[in-house]
């Protein structure tokens, strides 16, 4: 199996003579060999009322989105 052509990499290739994460970024920046950090958002504060954390997901913080995932379930297994 041949391997990716990208400098000094051995990975086996997946496509375009490629190996997978050198051809995911050159579909995402046009460039196999660029790397761009992730900009993070500001962090903002839970929406819960007299909450002050900050957000995890779905603009609650990880406490009060854990207490919003079980309501979501057990909604779930009442209607079925």
């Amino acid at each position: 199996m041949a391997n990716c052509t990208v400098d000094e990499c051995d990975k086996p290739v997946k496509a375009k003579q490629m190996c997978s994460m050198h051809h995911q970024r050159w579909r995402r920046h046009g460039d196999p060999v660029v790397t761009k950090v992730r900009q993070s958002a500001e962090p903002t504060t839970c929406k819960w009322v007299n909450c002050d954390r900050f957000t995890v997901s779905k603009g609650l913080c990880s406490k009060h989105y854990y207490i919003y995932r079980l309501q979501n379930v057990q909604k779930m297994h009442i209607n079925p």
